[in-house]
């Protein structure tokens, strides 16, 4: 219990919990907030200003999110007063000053600011994906039965028909087009398989990948028989945007038995492996494969580099990725502080930002990579 002063006698106390404008949510938002700071002296201008701006961001905190704790309490004489602890739970990342002025009396600061948490998202969910499978590899190692060293075409073909069928995804088929990034970069004009192929570019926000699938026996050897396996392993490698940058492998690995031979013709033949199960094993870890590819590549963060241009900051992916008017985007290094940019134009394969502070130059964001927040 709260000992009273002499002034102060304590009459209740209890805390709670009051959520102001869509508090606990993980998301970044754009509000807008105003501060007043009481002017004192003239000479003192800078520091009022400092103030008003200070009480304005704390508002801006508040329509953010925040959680308030407080007690009442009541004098001697009989007035309540309530006293109150603000514990603001989203951060201000990013602000600009829209609107000061001041009169007599006060300063005033209207402030727009980006608020919340910037916290890594396990998926940020694209809304549509272009995705262009290249030419498989395939290693199928010598003494594995005849009727196996089919199945990695079977098993491509599978894979293809998986990924075919998933929602907001366009495969583009270049099955006889080896993935080499050095080759599929060079000047068309001058690339031979290019010309011949009829090779598609792969454009900013867009993936590419090539599956590469191992085969390979293995065996145990025991007293009495030998016991027969085939490893098997399906490595894609993807890639994205217009120069093949490497973003990672999915890798998918199994054994499977392919039979058990022994001393005598009749036991190896009733040991013989059901092939119609090695079937099933092999298109299970196909299914498997294209699912985890299509997570991969539906959670990899959308991101393009700006280049700045007089109207805005422009980068090479648009509305045919999922970007829209107002969308939020962050640029954040070693070497430039949390930057927050709003969409203000975008068509299908570009967009033109803005910094939120005005007070960033575009010519000192020119050239940096910037990262969209996650899609809904």
């Amino acid at each position: 219990m709260i000992k009273a002063s002499p002034f102060l006698l304590f009459l209740n106390l209890f805390f709670f919990c009051l959520p102001i404008a869509n508090a606990g949510e993980e998301k970044l938002q754009i509000v807008m907030s105003t501060g007043r700071a009481a002017i004192i002296s003239n000479e003192h201008i800078d520091e009022t200003r400092a103030r008003a701006l200070e009480d304005a961001l704390y508002s801006a905190a508040l329509l953010g999110g925040a959680e308030i704790d407080g007690f009442s309490s009541v004098q001697a004489g009989s007035q309540l007063d309530d006293h109150f602890v603000v514990r603001p739970s989203s951060k201000i990342i990013d602000y600009d000053v829209v609107d000061e002025r001041f009169d007599d009396l006060h300063y005033t600061v209207e402030i727009e600011a980006a608020v919340g948490e910037l916290k890594k998202v396990d998926c940020q969910n694209r809304l549509f994906n272009t995705v262009t499978m290249f030419a498989p590899v395939f290693r199928v190692y010598e003494k594995l039965p005849a009727w196996l060293s089919h199945h990695p075409s079977a098993m491509i073909k599978s894979l293809q028909e998986n990924l075919a069928r998933k929602p907001n995804f366009n495969l583009v088929n270049m099955v006889n087009l080896p993935l080499d990034p050095k080759e599929l970069t060079r000047d068309k004009t001058y690339s031979y398989k290019a010309l011949t192929s009829g090779a598609t570019d792969v454009l900013n926000g867009d993936f590419a990948f090539a599956t590469t699938i191992t085969l390979e026996r293995t065996v145990k050897k025991t007293s009495f028989q030998q016991n027969h396996f085939v490893d098997v392993m399906v490595e894609s490698a993807v890639f994205v945007d217009s120069d093949y940058r490497p973003t990672e492998k999915v890798t998918h690995q199994a054994k499977f038995p392919i039979g058990n031979f022994f001393p005598t013709q009749l036991m190896s033949v009733l040991a013989s492996p059901n092939r119609t199960k090695i079937r099933g094993h092999l298109s299970k870890l196909i299914s498997e494969h294209a699912a985890e590819l299509e997570t991969l590549m539906r959670c990899t963060p959308l991101s393009a580099t700006m280049i700045a241009k007089e109207d805005g900051l422009h980068v090479p992916i648009g509305s045919r990725h999922g970007l829209q008017d107002k969308r939020l985007a962050v640029v954040s290094n070693e070497v430039m502080p949390w930057t927050v940019l709003r969409v203000i134009k975008v068509n299908a394969n570009g967009a033109v930002l803005m910094p939120l502070n005005r007070k960033r130059s575009s010519a000192q964001l020119s050239g940096q990579r910037v990262s969209f927040l996650e899609f809904k």
